[in-house]
């Protein structure tokens, strides 16, 4: 049971979020490029980026930035939870179609000295993400890392299919 001091404490907070809604909201429906200003703001304050991606409706700004969440996705930080489920309400059967080739070319970039030095983080993160969306991206994303020569990066296929 909550007590009559939480309750007190939760409408206050309700209350406060309340008040400061409408105005950054305006602020926020005021921007010229949302798109522009999310890229901004996912380098310089992941958290509160993502927290107007999860308040808006806007699917068409969430594809336009699809290929910055897909990177974001591919190492472990603070926010990689806040970032899958941006993906995640997205249209399922665009992302399925999409986000493939992206995820392909990262894999692939050969410019990324993480990629060379840590290629298990990437494939973990994506096993990670697609398990959350979709079976066939999954199993392709598996099969790809069980021929891979490093044998952390197959590591992350036995685990997987272990499940």
């Amino acid at each position: 049971m909550l007590s009559e001091s939480d309750k007190a404490r939760w409408e206050k907070m309700r209350s406060l979020l309340n008040r400061v809604r409408y105005p950054v909201l305006t602020e926020w429906n005021s921007m010229e490029d949302q798109a522009a200003a999310i890229r901004y703001g996912l380098q310089t304050e992941k958290f509160t980026a993502y927290e107007f991606l999860l308040l808006s409706s806007d699917d068409e700004l969430k594809k336009s930035i699809l290929e910055t969440l897909v990177r974001s996705a591919s190492t472990a930080h603070s926010s990689i939870y806040k970032n899958r489920a941006v993906i995640k309400l997205m249209p399922r059967r665009w992302v399925i179609k999409h986000i493939e080739p992206i995820v392909n070319q990262i894999l692939t970039d050969e410019t990324d000295p993480y990629l060379k030095t840590e290629p298990d983080e990437y494939y973990r993160r994506f096993a990670e993400l697609y398990d959350e969306l979709d079976d066939g991206l999954l199993e392709r994303l598996l099969d790809r890392a069980a021929q891979h020569d490093d044998p952390d990066v197959k590591e992350v296929a036995e685990d997987f299919r272990e499940r």
